[in-house]
């Protein structure tokens, strides 16, 4: 089956299934998210460890993806570069960074996280469709 999907398509599907797992999370246990950032913001390794994988992991969709084509493929390529650009703001401005993560993500944290499942929802179907 994956054979016949594009790059798009299968990035438009991991995603997905990420945010959709992601969203369910931020559901589920609200206040361990909200411990995961300031834990990040605090411990000096993890923060660079995982600026260093988001940094690794947006540079590598980019360079897979980087096209503006489609409606799909426009979405896709522009969660590409904000993970690049993420990854760089964890190495950079860590701290900053993730404090105003946390002030948007948190404060109403019931729908974030609906609105993360739905949106995944919507990139796996178009991803697997």
């Amino acid at each position: 089956m994956t054979e016949a999907l594009t790059v798009t398509q299968l990035l438009a599907a991991f995603i997905g299934m990420y945010m959709v797992a992601a969203g369910i999370g931020l559901l589920s246990d609200q206040n361990s998210y909200a411990k995961m950032l300031d834990e990040l913001r605090e411990n000096t390794a993890l923060g660079f460890l995982t600026g260093a994988f988001v940094l690794a992991l947006g540079a590598a969709m980019v360079a897979v993806h980087n096209l503006w084509t489609g409606p799909l493929a426009v979405v896709i390529s522009v969660i590409a570069w904000w993970t690049l650009i993420k990854g760089i703001c964890l190495l950079a401005i860590r701290r900053p960074f993730l404090e105003l993560a946390n002030a948007i993500s948190f404060k109403n944290s019931a729908p974030f996280g609906a609105a993360v499942i739905l949106f995944g929802a919507a990139l796996l179907y178009a991803g697997l469709a």
